[in-house]
């Protein structure tokens, strides 16, 4: 029995290249930050979901675009690396580097156990902060609270813009504007 097409499914194939147009323009305009398969993933699947809530087919293809490129800047600003690491770079045989997650059920170079094994069962006692760490601390208290505590929660947490978001109660597009007014600031006070 032949499945019937819904005027969602005609509207997503024939928005198709639309996805497609915007993911290529968004992975090239985006200095290649995010994998052009990834882009055009995550433009299909707003394109879908997006075909699923349009009832005036007239004001489809505004809305249609809209919806895909919020949702290749969401992903970007989400799960996009802050530091671009080269592929050849990345896919050097052997290579370790700090960015590296690690697996804390990994074993251990020496093959006595895994990391787990050397996490202490009780707390750990905080280390004495560096000289380094003392200054990035007094140059984050110069700043507004909730500027500082995006800084801290985005960059030595490493929590995505939405992760920061929920925890402050704010949209994630504000937490990236207070942190380029933050960095920005922090910049200015490092230059003079």
């Amino acid at each position: 029995m032949p499945r019937t097409h819904s005027r969602a499914d005609a509207l997503f194939h024939q928005f198709q290249p639309l996805a497609e147009s915007i993911a290529l323009g968004f992975h090239h305009k985006g200095g290649r930050l995010i994998e052009l398969e990834d882009c055009r993933q995550v433009a299909r699947m707003a394109l879908w979901l997006a075909c699923q809530r349009i009832e005036d087919p007239i004001s489809a293809p505004a809305y249609l675009s809209r919806s895909i490129r919020g949702a290749l800047l969401h992903h970007a600003r989400d799960l996009g690396r802050a530091i671009r690491v080269p592929r050849r770079e990345q896919e050097k045989p052997g290579a370790r580097h700090p960015w590296v997650l690690t697996s804390l059920d990994a074993p251990l170079p020496s093959g006595e156990g895994t990391l787990l094994d050397l996490v202490a069962d009780e707390a750990p006692q905080p280390a004495p902060l560096s000289a380094e760490a003392e200054a990035l601390e007094q140059l984050l208290d110069q700043l507004p609270a909730r500027q500082a505590a995006v800084i801290r929660l985005r960059h030595l947490q490493g929590l995505s813009c939405r992760e920061v978001g929920a925890q402050l109660g704010v949209s994630a597009m504000s937490i990236c504007r207070d942190e380029r007014k933050a960095l920005a600031q922090l910049r200015q006070q490092l230059q003079a």
